[in-house]
């Protein structure tokens, strides 16, 4: 078995209300999504997320808009700093995370 997280950018052509829709008319996303035909999703790229027990993206960001530079060309390299950050930050808050649990 292979496992992998993903994140997309989901979209609804919403109906709400409409009780056939496997959210129930809700239009909550969630993985039951995958199983609409009312849902269409695209590319996340270089996003960090936090998500709920569902595992439905809380809060995110993603590199773009002020963070994109000037010179195109320089595109690929403040990416790469983006996501060496990134990932230096997650394995801080998990560090920070047990440190904090061991004094509980």
């Amino acid at each position: 078995m292979k496992m992998k997280h993903l994140i997309i950018e989901g979209f609804c052509d919403e109906n709400k209300n409409l009780n056939t829709y496997p959210c129930n008319g809700t239009l909550n996303l969630g993985v039951y999504c995958f199983e609409c035909s009312k849902f269409s999703y695209t590319f996340c790229p270089n996003e960090i997320a936090i998500s709920d027990e569902k595992g439905t993206v809380e809060d995110c960001i993603g590199f773009g808009g002020d963070m994109e530079p000037i010179k195109t060309e320089k595109k690929e390299k403040y990416v790469s700093m983006w996501k060496k950050i990134c990932k230096e930050k997650m394995n801080e808050a998990y560090d920070d995370f047990m440190k904090k649990i061991k004094h509980l």
